[in-house]
């Protein structure tokens, strides 16, 4: 049985000086480590004040963090200058502390689109014996994100997400329904402060009832409102065989429709 051990960081947004954070950072990095975890997901934007070098030192706080505890880290999700543009990125550095790449996300939500350059693309990591992919946020909510990485064959998917306390029951829900229809494990870190984000992080996998045969997504570890470290541990062999089993019984050939640009539906 093909195993790995993950943990969603939920991290909150009080205002706190940088030393602080550090420790924070760090106290959190190191619960998840003890605990066994080999990737770790923080959430999107939960640097409070969220600026070039802000980031910058977020992310060589992060290497360190990695090579000391040996594990993957996906930094969550920044606003990050590029040679060619300003993009939302979610980093991630291998457990030697280097920057393998990054998600560029391709759905900009809200005011991002005033700031930041969509990304076109969707990347496959491969580290530690296990293949994933990263939706940021509001990615989760196009089918055809959670799709794409299924048929690339990744084994499972991180979710970096900055979600809002009313918006965080839908946020299940497309959660939920990603893992169900791809027979993708999907592990979902949320930002969480007193005001507006609730956390609520969430693991999720596709489990087969043994007498039914029927499929639903079941939440192994699911986060409160507070500042902490969710841990579990997936069977991706199994979510592997349920995947190829479904995946099988597509027709590409009815879905050309999914290809024509919207505009030109009418």
């Amino acid at each position: 049985m093909k195993e790995l051990k993950v943990a969603a960081i939920q991290i909150g947004l009080t205002p706190s000086s940088e030393k602080t954070l550090e420790k924070t950072v760090e106290k959190l990095v190191s619960e998840a480590a003890r605990k066994g975890a080999r990737i770790l997901c923080f959430p999107e934007h939960w640097l409070e004040e969220e600026n070039p070098n802000s980031v910058l030192n977020a992310m060589e706080r992060m290497k360190e963090l990695a090579l000391k505890f040996n594990v993957t880290i996906i930094a969550g999700g920044f606003y990050e200058d590029l040679e060619d543009g300003t993009y939302v990125t979610a980093p991630v550095i291998d457990p030697q502390g280097r920057l393998v790449g990054r998600q560029k996300k391709v759905h900009l939500f809200g005011s991002e689109r005033t700031r930041a350059k969509p990304g076109l693309e969707y990347v496959l990591f491969d580290i530690d014996q296990a293949r994933f992919g990263v939706m940021v946020c509001y990615d989760t909510v196009f089918p055809e994100v959670a799709r794409t990485f299924a048929l690339k064959g990744a084994e499972v998917v991180f979710v970096p997400s900055r979600i809002l306390n009313a918006g965080t029951e839908p946020w299940h829900l497309y959660l939920s329904t990603r893992c169900l229809e791809n027979r993708l494990p999907l592990v979902a870190s949320n930002t969480v402060s007193s005001r507006r984000y609730s956390g609520r992080s969430v693991i999720l996998v596709p489990k087969q009832d043994s007498d039914s045969k029927i499929v639903y997504s079941k939440a192994l570890a699911t986060g409160g409102e507070s500042q902490e470290v969710l841990v579990a541990n997936l069977d991706l062999e199994t979510a592997r065989n349920l995947r190829e089993s479904r995946l099988a019984e597509r027709r590409p050939s009815t879905y050309r429709l999914l290809q024509t640009p919207h505009s030109q539906l009418a």
